[in-house]
């Protein structure tokens, strides 16, 4: 039991270090300018405003408040002539929530799936902080080396009704689900025609 409570605690400490402010700064800049390149984003604003809902638990509400701030920092003009308008959400009070995109900070599965439910419902972006958590239904991420790369999910923006400006396409690194790379190669042709006409 002990020992248990150590591996416990352990993991803990590790998970409450891994939000990265310099990533977080990162995505500040770009999760705002990334939604102005879906082709239909003027249609879905709520009073000439993108509303970002973040989504965060008990270990990443100091994490959340930072990229409130940071984005609130970098756009206190908006966007264009778009205004941008912040929700700090606990995931437990997600539900009703109206907004244009919904970033979520690492959580468990069930409260990520009910989240892009509910976006979905609403068609909004969906962004992680985690790139792991695409696997869910989960629209966008960053990948951070060298470059930056927009990761995004064309499968969960398609069933979203989100068409995303070739600009982005042409930057971004497409995420395919494991059980896709199990195709044989005639799907996997077929797979990369569709990717070249979205």
């Amino acid at each position: 039991m002990k020992y248990f409570i150590l591996l416990f605690i352990f993991t803990i400490s590790i998970f409450a270090l891994s939000i990265n402010e310099s990533l977080l700064k990162i995505h500040a800049v770009l999760v705002p300018k990334i939604y102005l390149m879906d082709y239909k984003f003027k249609q879905k604003l709520y009073n000439n405003s993108i509303v970002i809902a973040l989504l965060y638990d008990q270990r990443s509400y100091k994490s959340a408040v930072s990229l409130k701030n940071k984005i609130e920092t970098k756009y206190k003009n908006g966007i264009k002539e778009y205004n941008i308008k912040i929700k700090l959400l606990s995931y437990n009070k997600i539900a009703d929530t109206k907004a244009n995109i919904y970033y979520l900070f690492p959580t468990d599965t069930k409260s990520i799936k009910q989240v892009v439910k509910i976006a979905n419902s609403n068609h909004a972006l969906t962004f992680s902080y985690l790139n792991d958590d695409l696997k869910y239904g989960i629209m966008l991420s960053l990948k951070v080396g060298n470059k930056i790369k927009p990761i995004i999910n064309l499968s969960a923006a398609k069933s979203n009704e989100v068409t995303f400006r070739p600009v982005l396409l042409d930057i971004s690194k497409i995420y395919i689900e494991k059980s896709m790379l199990n195709f044989n190669n005639r799907h996997l042709l077929n797979f990369n025609l569709y990717l070249t006409m979205v």
